[in-house]
C-alpha cells in the first residue's frame, strides 16, 4: 500500500495535501490501535510515516518548482568510485610502527 514518488509527481499540490491529511489520519488510527493492543502489524506505523514524508517531499518539490531529478544514482556511484581510486592509502598504526622499527634497526 506504499505510495511511490513517481506516481505522486503527476498530482497537483492540492491533491497531495489531501493525501497527506488522509495518511495522517491513518497514522493516528494505527497509533490508537497500537495503544489499545489491537494493531497486529506494527510496521504499518513505519510505512505510513514514510509515505507521509514521501508525499511531503514531492509537495515541496512542486511548490519550489525544482526540476525533477533524473536517475541520479549511477552518477553518484561513479563520482564516489573515482576519488577513492585516486587517493593514496593512509598508513595505519601497525604499518607506522613497523616502519619505525625497521628504520630503527638500520
Amino acid at each position: 500500500m506504499s505510495v511511490e514518488a513517481k506516481d505522486l509527481r503527476g498530482n497537483d499540490p492540492e491533491e497531495l495535501r489531501r493525501t497527506v491529511r488522509k495518511l495522517e489520519e491513518d497514522l493516528f488510527k494505527h497509533k490508537l490501535k497500537k495503544t489499545t493492543s489491537q494493531l497486529e502489524n506494527t510496521m504499518l506505523i513505519r510505512g505510513t510515516r514514510r509515505d507521509i514524508a514521501r508525499v511531503n517531499t514531492v509537495l515541496a518539490e512542486k511548490l519550489r518548482g525544482a526540476p525533477v531529478p533524473a536517475v541520479a544514482a549511477p552518477a553518484k556511484a561513479e563520482a564516489a568510485a573515482a576519488p577513492a581510486a585516486e587517493k593514496p592509502a593512509k598508513p595505519t598504526k601497525a604499518s607506522a610502527a613497523k616502519a619505525k622499527k625497521t628504520a630503527k634497526e638500520t
